[in-house]
């Protein structure tokens, strides 16, 4: 909201649960659909009605994946009404369940962690020799299995975790991967975003590495720091080529770790939507949202991946969390680490509400779906460390 407001666009927000976000001045109107990202046709009914008072045909964005199949689904029907920004269904189905993800990186040359699925092995015990521990146990579909498990995914150290895990998932109804664990620090994370216009053609281009992640091992950034892309062209160029081979359209994000063990970047994900840190590259002089507004009316189709580097973001909470589990908060490491932070989850000085709200969101006070910071929730978070 913040990176189209300040270039004087209107805003709407359509949420499904209570969310931070509403508390941002730049939020227009906000919309609560009760469960829209299990039921398309509420969708379609919402937007076919929706009249927002505008000579101009509304932009639609996707913040998560569920929406992102939704949207995807729907585009055709209601084209004529609406610009959305993201990709086609077939295209979205590939990036957004990891099962079609892997398969489809098997006729490209980008690599990729040892992937498998428990379908395919007669007994669980054939993960550890095949991908040796700790083995990541994923899920087909991130939000789905993050809504009913509240983690990311679980990482089994043994083959008494990975049954154990595997039976969890089970009982939830959920489906996983089982997926190679890439060693290494967190420094070794790369990610990657930008947008691409209706040609599968990049527009903008974005790279900054973690510095620091929560929860562990199974994580997102809580800190991070832009890079050149430069001295990433080996991994850039055949992600490109991939996202433009399967049709990609909109604004993405792929995250890369590099494996000590041989010294490749090996990509993890792409996710098929805006992302969590949408607000960084605007920091650092390059407004990729605004980029991918500006090509869904027609305005920009020029290319751009000119920005300041070595600027730091920052989730507060999350970092200082982070930090105190992982016995990095001395004062001065600390204190360092955080030098040349520029741009923050959800504080702006100008725009303090999703700020303000984030702790009780956080601690579960107003979405008990949505508090990490809850105690249940860090225990099981810190059961997963090493």
């Amino acid at each position: 909201m913040r990176n189209l407001a300040r270039e004087r666009i209107t805003v709407y927000l359509v949420v499904d649960r209570p969310d931070r976000a509403y508390y941002s001045k730049y939020c227009k109107k906000t919309f609560l659909l009760p469960d829209f990202t299990r039921r398309p046709d509420s969708v379609k009914s919402f937007l076919s009605r929706l009249d927002l008072s505008s000579p101009n045909r509304p932009i639609v964005f996707s913040t998560d994946d569920r929406t992102t199949l939704t949207l995807s689904a729907l585009r055709n029907e209601i084209a004529n009404r609406y610009n959305f920004v993201g990709p086609d269904l077939p295209c979205a189905n590939t990036l957004v369940l990891k099962n079609k993800f892997y398969e489809s990186l098997n006729k490209c040359p980008i690599q990729y962690p040892k992937v498998l699925t428990p379908r395919a092995l007669r007994d669980l015990s054939q993960a550890g020799e095949q991908l040796g521990y700790p083995i990541l146990v994923r899920p087909i579909m991130s939000q789905t299995f993050s809504d009913v498990m509240g983690s990311k995914g679980f990482l089994a150290s043994s083959e008494r975790d990975l049954i154990s895990y595997c039976q969890i998932a089970g009982k939830g109804g959920l489906d996983v991967i089982l997926q190679e664990f890439i060693p290494g620090p967190v420094s070794n994370i790369l990610s990657v975003a930008g947008c691409f216009d209706g040609y599968s053609r990049p527009l903008a281009l974005f790279a900054y590495r973690r510095l620091r992640e929560w929860p562990p091992m199974i994580a997102t950034s809580c800190l991070a720091e832009s890079v050149p892309l430069a001295p990433f062209r080996n991994v850039v160029d055949p992600l490109l080529k991939y996202l433009t081979d399967i049709g990609y359209r909109g604004i993405m994000q792929a995250t890369f770790k590099r494996d000590p063990r041989d010294g490749v970047y090996k990509l993890l994900e792409v996710n098929a939507r805006s992302w969590r840190y949408n607000s960084f590259p605007t920091k650092c002089g390059l407004n990729i949202v605004w980029k991918a507004y500006l090509d869904s009316v027609g305005l920009d189709d020029s290319y751009t991946e000119e920005y300041s580097v070595g600027v730091k973001w920052i989730n507060v909470l999350e970092d200082l969390v982070a930090a105190f589990t992982t016995h990095q908060v001395m004062k001065q490491y600390w204190i360092r680490s955080i030098l040349g932070v520029r741009d923050y989850a959800f504080f702006d000085p100008n725009d303090p509400g999703p700020m303000v709200m984030g702790l009780p969101f956080n601690l579960g006070l107003l979405d008990r779906e949505q508090g990490p910071l809850r105690p249940a929730n860090l225990r099981r978070m810190l059961r997963q460390l090493p």
